[in-house]
């Protein structure tokens, strides 16, 4: 269908300018889909000047608005659409993660058991060179895909090194394991108790920690890999977004950043760095300095801009700490019958918390795995009466039917970890979650037709930034044993495509900029080898970026041709 407003073109002809304006750029040759309203769209050619798109619609409207000086590219068949916006991630965290030992199993790594974990974290450390003084750091390990089905524990890292101190992150970032050598540097021993809102495992004696740190214990274990100095901290932002804009993301997530990591953010903005606009979620679970408090809510200053604050109530599915309402199935080593996850965040804290964003007018976005951790949402924002202001639970994976009327209620938008049927929905259905909870996990189908403008996201670096995988997750629900969880929460192709273009701009407010090919925006786009809506469902993930274009100009790949 071919679209082009009289408002549309009315804006073109008042950018046309005079004859020293820059001249436009024309898009042809393939299919153009805008994403704007709720049906496919397609127009025949598009204009960008200036980094804005100056107008869409028939190829000859497009070129005599564009003027006899326009530049012609022709897309030589590729599909056009608007670039993705990173709904929810951690960009420099992938960043950094490129500088760490790789430890993820298939498909994104070939770590498939403790043995393979050993000899990477080996195999690193003899290239790595690394100081003496420095610790070794690896990321992407994955219990539920380890042969063994376990963590690693300190005795399994002493055997790499039991001078230098040694951890490794967990896929999900929210459980992590250390060496002997590092629990002396982080002054942690048998006496150490348990944090409020976090876990020290340990040997059969009950008191010896075996190494594996879940949650808030984690909290002395993030300085290890926080980058050194601000050099460090520009170059694990820039080497995550040039992973970012090879997946065609255009508008980056910061999803967690500390006030002592904010300077990092900061630093690489103000050397005039940043290829994509950055969108930074700051960690409100302590003070934060005026200064901070001041950038919430403000426009972008040098691609980027803090959208709101970020609360993480509380864990990771997969890593069995989600809070739920009823028990896990399998719970973890050492857990009763009646395990079901725990809060992270003290429920009196997090209301305070939540009243001060809303006496600031400040967006809130909230971690929510489990179905009790949504409620706690729902409660609080009630409590506090926030809504109405796009409140955004992020992951709200084990949500029940009611609380998404809830959630529609009070303005509470979600944002799905929708690949994570594909990484772990069979751990999910037979492990962690049941096959009822399983079959509903991330239930985008039913945020849709009640009524809600629900996004999707990768979580990156937990899995990696592919706006396609993820697309096809929606769509197909399919498990690596090629099971399908709740194939009633499949939703079309359009639909996911709108779940990573036109709803994540609106999430975070920014949809008057992007989101959909019309005429004012931002001259954000992607170019893809195929037209997502034409192929086969089953095959979304095979499709390529062949180029991403922020605000007109090419940052990865190229068109045409």
């Amino acid at each position: 269908m071919l679209r082009q407003t009289l408002p549309g073109l009315l804006w073109a002809v008042a950018m046309t300018g005079t004859a020293a304006a820059a001249p436009a750029t024309v898009y042809f040759g393939g299919p153009i889909l805008t994403m704007a309203g709720a049906e496919p769209q397609y127009v025949e050619a598009l204009a960008v000047r200036d980094g804005r798109i100056l107008v869409v619609g028939r190829r000859a409207d497009v070129d005599r608005v564009a003027g006899g000086g326009a530049r012609h590219t022709d897309l030589a068949g590729a599909t056009l659409l608007p670039g993705f916006i990173d709904a929810h991630g951690h960009v420099s965290s992938v960043g950094q993660a490129a500088f760490l030992a790789p430890l993820s199993p298939p498909p994104v790594g070939q770590v498939r058991s403790i043995h393979d974990l050993r000899q990477a974290l080996t195999d690193f450390l003899a290239k790595a060179a690394l100081p003496a003084d420095t610790p070794l750091v690896g990321t992407g390990y994955d219990d539920s895909q380890l042969a063994e089905h376990r963590h690693p524990t300190r005795a399994d890292l002493d055997a790499v090194t039991a001078d230098r101190p040694v951890l490794i992150v967990h896929a999900s970032g929210h459980l992590a394991v250390v060496n002997t050598a590092m629990l002396k540097r982080l002054g942690i021993g048998p006496d150490t108790p348990d944090p409020p809102g976090g876990a020290i495992r340990r040997e059969a004696d009950g008191k010896t920690p075996n190494g594996v740190l879940e949650e808030a214990a984690l909290a002395r274990v993030f300085s290890a890999i926080l980058p050194r100095d601000l050099d460090a901290a520009v170059r694990s932002l820039v080497a995550g977004e040039a992973i970012y804009a090879a997946h065609g993301i255009t508008t980056a997530q910061d999803g967690r950043v500390t006030p002592q990591a904010w300077p990092g953010l900061a630093e690489a903005a103000r050397r005039g760095v940043l290829k994509l606009d950055t969108v930074v979620l700051i960690a409100f679970d302590q003070d934060l300095p005026q200064p901070i408090r001041d950038r919430i809510g403000k426009p972008y200053a040098d691609r980027l801009r803090i959208a709101g604050v970020k609360f993480v109530l509380d864990g990771s599915p997969q890593g069995r700490t989600a809070w739920l309402h009823d028990p896990v199935p399998v719970p973890p080593e050492g857990k009763g019958a009646d395990y079901h996850g725990y809060p992270v965040m003290d429920p009196a804290d997090f209301r305070r918390r939540l009243a001060d964003a809303k006496a600031n007018g400040w967006q809130v976005f909230a971690h929510v795995n489990g179905d009790e951790a949504s409620q706690s949402l729902i409660d609080g924002v009630r409590a506090v009466g926030l809504e109405g202001r796009r409140t955004i639970a992020i992951h709200a994976q084990v949500v029940r039917p009611e609380q998404l009327v809830a959630f529609r209620e009070l303005d509470i938008q979600p944002s799905f970890f929708a690949s994570h049927t594909w990484f772990w929905g069979d751990w999910h259905r037979d492990v962690s979650l049941g096959p009822k909870r399983a079959d509903f996990i991330s239930p985008q189908a039913s945020a849709w037709a009640a009524g809600l403008t629900p996004t999707a996201h990768n979580d990156s670096p937990v899995v990696p930034p592919d706006i396609l995988r993820l697309v096809w997750s929606s769509v197909n629900r399919r498990t690596q044993s090629g099971d399908i969880l709740g194939p009633l929460e499949r939703i079309s192709p359009y639909r996911a495509l709108r779940q990573v273009t036109a709803n994540a701009a609106w999430q975070i407010h920014e949809e008057a900029e992007k989101g959909t090919l019309e005429p004012g925006k931002r001259a954000d786009l992607v170019v893809l080898d195929a037209n997502p809506l034409t192929v086969d469902p089953a095959s979304l993930s095979s499709i390529k970026v062949k180029a991403t274009l922020k605000d007109g100009t090419v940052i990865f790949g190229t068109v045409g041709g």
